[in-house]
């Protein structure tokens, strides 16, 4: 599957613990600017971001939180638009029922100079879809 997930005995024993930073982790996912079943950041990005380069941020987003390690980023660059972004997988987990979820920074800079950047959660639809909770 692609996930590196931290299954030790220190990280059972702290599992307590580690479940309720995940649900604060969850609950602030409303503060951040998701759109659509990516939770690419295209509202903060404004009108600059154009078609292509939403559909390769969405791509890369999907790629790197079903296939990269956390801690290694994806990135994308669009030659047409001068766009570029990357993806960081910062950590993994498995909610109690039994969905994968990742934290994840998300950065995204327009030809222009402007960047835009965001931590954000997505969890694994049974679609195998990653989808912002």
């Amino acid at each position: 599957m692609g996930l590196d997930l931290a299954i030790s005995g220190g990280w059972l024993a702290g599992q307590a613990t580690f479940l309720s930073v995940c649900a604060i982790l969850l609950s602030a996912c409303s503060v951040f600017p998701f759109q659509g079943s990516s939770g690419a950041i295209f509202s903060t990005v404004d009108t600059s971001l154009k078609p292509s380069d939403k559909s390769m941020a969405q791509k890369n987003l999907q790629k790197a939180l079903e296939k990269s390690l956390s801690g290694n980023s994806v990135r994308w660059q669009n030659p047409s638009s001068g766009a570029r972004g990357s993806v960081t997988p910062l950590k993994t987990w498995k909610t109690s029922e039994g969905t994968y979820c990742r934290s994840f920074r998300e950065k995204i800079e327009l030809a222009s100079g402007k960047t835009v950047s965001r931590n954000g959660v997505a969890c694994r639809s049974a679609e195998a879809v990653w989808e912002a909770t």
